[in-house]
């Protein structure tokens, strides 16, 4: 393998080069654009909660969807050994979760599948396809065994979703950005059933519907960060651009090992680990700040219960507003509406989700400063308004479950150099203006 780690690049849904693309969304009002982003990061919020309420108990379903609304990020990756094809591999979108494992795609052969316009993936004429044999001491753990003594799958998410499939070993190639072409050989699940997807439901629309799979970014065993060995290093990290003033962004990059670089005057955090099984990131939150005022919030409120699974900051790449229990969210409101009274200004008559205010014709106004204070790290938020109806808007919405308390959402995340350690259990973050190497 490459020591030098590579880099791949991740399409927001709002690109122009995204599967998702729909040309008239460039022509949504801006207070659509804000109330599109709101229903997505809470549709991703409940689908986290219920993802952590699945893994606290594994015989709940809980009525939450699972489609391409709840992901901010896809990514192209090129997949198999094929020598009649023109680059020697079949190309694949894949949409991002940082909150599972496993990489798979829809097979051929597949017994129930959602719909897809590529074809399905035909593994059986990649020559670099190899099945991990159900006793293999050098392979994944496995669910169970198939009749042909293959290692097997099943990857349940919410609302009965399922996918299932054999676990194999395959080749990926990647355009980095770094090194032009790189290939790498890492673990890849191939599905034969899959059932209840709302994904593949475009073509109701008259869209088409690119999407094959999932590329797990999670911090489980299985996940394409914890099996890239050497050329991952078990690091990763991104550079979230700014939205421009239509709305749309340009390239984001997501690097991995020797390519996962951070520099300057760096924040570092801990990764917490919990006592029950996740795939996702949980920082310690201990405070946030208004204005330079530390809200009156105990601490308590953030802390992760490893009974129930409450609580806790989970940082998310799919969620494009950072979300906080309703709890919480009413103190930083109220905190905002006592901010803004100095410059005579009222809270809007919007929903209790969000916190809006009306300025006043002529009257100039700062907004405050937001501080996150993680353990060890005080993280500056650079991104944090919009403007809804002639208002301004912090760019958070209230979350109905504590299942986290609080999602850290991409918005927030945008102008930072973000890098996950698995090997030391870290998050570094330092501020960077992420389009310079769009």
């Amino acid at each position: 393998m490459n020591p030098k780690g590579f880099t791949l690049r991740m399409i927001h849904r709002d690109s122009k080069e995204s599967p998702f693309y729909n040309p008239l969304d460039n022509l949504m009002a801006p207070d659509e654009r804000f109330q599109s982003l709101i229903d997505q990061s809470r549709a991703r919020a409940r689908y986290i909660a219920s993802q952590i309420t699945l893994a606290m108990n594994p015989d709940v379903l809980v009525p939450v969807g699972y489609d391409e609304g709840t992901f901010y990020y896809a990514a192209s990756l090129g997949i198999g050994t094929f020598p009649n094809e023109q680059d020697g591999y079949m190309n694949y979108y894949l949409l991002i979760d940082s909150g599972s494992d496993l990489t798979w795609l829809q097979c051929r052969g597949a017994t129930q599948f959602f719909d897809q316009d590529s074809p399905l993936y035909p593994w059986e004429e990649s020559e670099s396809y190899q099945p991990f044999p159900c006793q293999s001491h050098t392979g994944p753990s496995c669910n169970s065994c198939n009749a042909k003594g293959e290692c097997a799958y099943k990857n349940y998410y919410a609302s009965s979703q399922v996918s299932s499939g054999v676990v194999a070993k395959e080749k990926f190639t990647v355009k980095s950005r770094s090194s032009g072409i790189e290939t790498f050989t890492g673990i890849m699940g191939c599905g034969f059933f899959q059932a209840n997807f709302t994904i593949g439901n475009n073509h109701s629309k008259q869209k088409p519907d690119f999407i094959a799979g999932i590329l797990g970014l999670g911090s489980g065993p299985n996940s394409l960060i914890s099996n890239l060995g050497p050329l991952g290093q078990g690091k990763f990290s991104y550079c979230f651009v700014k939205n421009s003033s239509d709305g749309f962004v340009g390239n984001t990059f997501l690097s991995f090992g020797a390519d996962a670089t951070i520099e300057g005057q760096v924040g570092r955090t801990p990764l917490v680990e919990t006592s029950f099984e996740t795939s996702y990131y949980y920082l310690n939150l201990e405070g946030i700040s208004v204005g330079g005022n530390r809200l009156p919030i105990p601490r308590r409120e953030f802390e992760i219960d490893n009974r129930d699974g409450t609580g806790g900051c989970i940082i998310d790449s799919g969620v494009p507003l950072t979300t906080m229990y309703k709890n919480i969210f009413d103190v930083v409101a109220e905190n905002l509406e006592t901010y803004f009274q100095q410059y005579g200004m009222r809270r809007a008559g919007f929903t209790g989700s969000l916190a809006c205010f009306i300025p006043l014709a002529g009257q100039e106004y700062i907004n405050p400063t937001i501080i996150f204070h993680f353990q060890q790290a005080d993280y500056v938020i650079s991104e944090t308004w919009f403007e809804r109806q002639g208002n301004v808007c912090l760019a958070m919405a209230s979350s109905d479950s504590n299942k986290p308390a609080v999602v850290f959402g991409a918005f927030q995340q945008v102008n930072k150099m973000i890098l996950y350690d698995s090997m030391d259990m870290s998050l570094s973050f330092v501020d960077e203006n992420c389009g310079r190497g769009g």
